[in-house]
């Protein structure tokens, strides 16, 4: 991966790579690829686009180098466009007659996208929980606590299942490393994505106006000025959460 920075030849274009492991094709049929993957590959090419289109001044603020409560955002935002018929079917077609997905398929998906909605929130809210214990409040060096214990007390608070003996959970938990003291980050940055999709949502999900503001504003100035700033400028207002919790299926109650 090359960072965007300006050089005394000029910008340096940034450069990234995608790597997935995605289905590989078969003799009798090309690679295809399940909805949930198609919103992964989405998830991370959010990322690229923040990585390429940024016009950053300094490496150190170019592209996804911004507030870890931040990165996950244009990432996440992605995702909303394979959850919207009207970008989907310009994609999502039959490998042979090259029909698109029918719609009464695409409505049944959508009626079933939030079923545990609440859980897999609850599931966030307990990882964020978790790694934050572990890099603020827990003593590696006292004898009378271990890592399982964390666990086992943070299940009992927030899940909704008891916490079972012996998985030893931390240790397939690879956010801890790379994400240490801001997995929290998924979900905040989820609160941004979702409101500032709603402007999207207000003027078209294929409105080019809005797709430039969206990359001038957010995109390209990557780490250069904070977040909320930004987010403030894009939305023309003060972010919220109502955004959000639509997306979970939830109602919002107006003042």
């Amino acid at each position: 991966m090359i960072m965007g920075k300006n050089t005394p030849q000029g910008y340096q274009i940034p450069n990234a790579t995608l790597v997935c492991n995605f289905p590989a094709p078969m003799a009798d049929r090309p690679s295809l690829m399940p909805h949930s993957q198609v919103e992964t590959f989405f998830h991370e090419f959010g990322h690229v686009l923040h990585q390429m289109l940024t016009t950053a001044e300094l490496s150190a603020q170019a592209g996804t180098q911004v507030a870890r409560d931040f990165v996950e955002a244009p990432s996440q935002i992605f995702e909303n466009w394979i959850w919207s018929y009207e970008s989907l079917k310009l994609f999502a077609k039959h490998y042979k007659t090259g029909e698109p997905l029918p719609k009464e398929l695409f409505d049944k998906m959508l009626a079933a996208k939030n079923v545990g909605s609440g859980l897999a929130t609850e599931t966030q809210i307990f990882y964020g929980m978790l790694d934050m214990t572990y890099h603020d409040r827990f003593d590696p060096f006292d004898e009378t606590t271990s890592i399982d214990d964390v666990v086992r007390d943070l299940t009992e608070q927030i899940r909704h299942y008891a916490y079972v003996e012996g998985t030893h959970f931390p240790a397939a938990f690879g956010h801890l490393y790379g994400y240490g003291a801001s997995y929290y980050g998924y979900l905040w940055s989820r609160v941004y994505a979702e409101d500032m999709f709603s402007i999207f949502e207000q003027n078209g999900i294929l409105d080019q106006a809005t797709g430039l503001r969206y990359r001038n504003i957010i995109l390209a100035k990557g780490g250069s000025e904070e977040p909320i700033n930004l987010v403030k400028e894009f939305l023309g207002r003060e972010p919220n959460n109502e955004a959000f919790m639509r997306s979970l299926g939830l109602e919002v109650m107006s003042e």
